[in-house]
């Protein structure tokens, strides 16, 4: 599974690639950040991701809301969540992995 994390403090961004990676997951980190090449990387990740979460407390509210946009447009589930520090993104993927399990 291929992951989009809107926002977050990007000096956790290997940690938190680390720990996607022990669940078999990638990646892709986007900080948020809207200016220069912002708008287009955040299409380019939210497109080929199966899942996009969003931190709200490390966000500006325009990439929150753009995220969400194009998550809806590509029918990907969207997760927002107030932090995503590396412990609340292991949380997060542990219950993924008990949703697919039960499943």
């Amino acid at each position: 599974m291929r992951i989009t994390l809107v926002g977050g403090v990007e000096r956790n961004e290997q940690s938190l690639e680390a720990i996607a990676s022990e669940f078999g997951h990638r990646l892709d980190f986007h900080g948020g950040h809207l200016k220069g090449r912002g708008v287009d990387d955040l299409h380019r990740q939210v497109d080929r991701a199966d899942l996009v979460v969003v931190a709200t407390n490390v966000n500006s509210h325009g990439a929150a809301q753009l995220a969400r946009k194009l998550a809806r447009k590509r029918d990907v589930p969207f997760v927002m969540t107030t932090s995503c520090n590396p412990t609340r993104f292991r949380e997060l993927l542990l219950g993924l992995a008990d949703q697919r399990a039960a499943a």
